[in-house]
């Protein structure tokens, strides 16, 4: 079994400009995890790969989420391919298809060769793995950031506050957006998560974002299975200046192949405000 030990990073920064998240460019990176695992080339590994990132590829036009296996012969050698892809549920079919393919070609320049591999774009989200991870309950963290600026403004905070609460609940079809006075948020389950499942797991995720984030200005938490975000309006993420990350050891993936605890590294973090 191959292991998923080591995630490695390259994190740029989103900008939101607009009243809402859509306004931001469907291709623009947020995060990528890579294992250092490789597999070899003409490997049947790598044949059943190229097969499943293809049916992705081909299945984005027709709908914002779906899950495949490529190679699955039930002999456990570790050549079958697993995989998702899920966009922003905003999104038309053709947005959706064209983010997806942007994601799968991004995916093989970052991640050459890995074993298992996922990466968020501003507007979909792909990931495979060598084991199934597909449906199997996983909340952990993924990826973290906080603005630098904070404010300990009562009605910030309100507003912040009224924002997370209606995102944790009432989800039609796992996405949804809301606003409150001058805040503004989004949150999204994955595609195969029930209610209940995708209400726990944005709990969680807001519990992850107001306890290492604080009062910051804009926050956004990933979970392997859901994410939040919230932002001020008028605020924007600019990665030409200095940033300081807090806490960097949650800028993570669990791999699905560990079997001892995954240890990860940051490799690059801009977002200030």
């Amino acid at each position: 079994m191959h292991q998923l030990d080591r995630l490695c990073y390259a994190v740029v920064v989103l900008v939101v400009i607009g009243a809402t998240v859509a306004e931001a460019a469907t291709g623009t990176f947020i995060y990528a995890g890579c294992s250092p695992s490789k597999y070899q080339p003409g490997t049947p590994f790598e044949g059943n790969l190229n097969s499943l990132l293809a049916s992705i590829a081909n299945a984005a036009p027709n709908g914002g989420y779906n899950s495949f296996t490529a190679g699955s012969n039930g002999t456990g050698d570790g050549a079958a391919a697993y995989g998702l892809y899920q966009c922003r549920g905003d999104l038309g079919n053709a947005d959706c298809a064209a983010c997806v393919r942007d994601a799968v070609g991004q995916l093989n320049e970052v991640c050459a060769a890995a074993y298992a591999a996922s990466l968020q774009l501003e507007g979909c989200y792909v990931r495979y793995d060598s084991s199934n991870f597909v449906g199997q309950p996983d909340n952990a963290m993924v990826y973290r950031k906080c603005s630098t600026s904070t404010s300990g403004d009562g009605d910030f905070l309100k507003n912040r506050d009224a924002v997370l609460a209606a995102l944790q609940g009432g989800l039609a079809n796992g996405y949804k957006v809301s606003s409150s006075g001058n805040v503004q948020g989004v949150s999204q389950c994955l595609g195969d998560l029930a209610a209940g499942d995708c209400t726990t797991c944005l709990a969680q995720a807001v519990g992850q974002l107001k306890g290492t984030c604080g009062t910051s200005l804009a926050a956004d938490v990933y979970l392997a299975q859901c994410y939040v975000r919230y932002w001020a309006n008028g605020f924007y993420f600019r990665p030409s200046q200095a940033c300081s990350a807090k806490d960097e050891s949650n800028h993570l993936i669990e791999g699905s192949h560990a079997t001892d605890k995954p240890k990860f590294s940051l490799l690059a973090i801009d977002y200030c405000l």
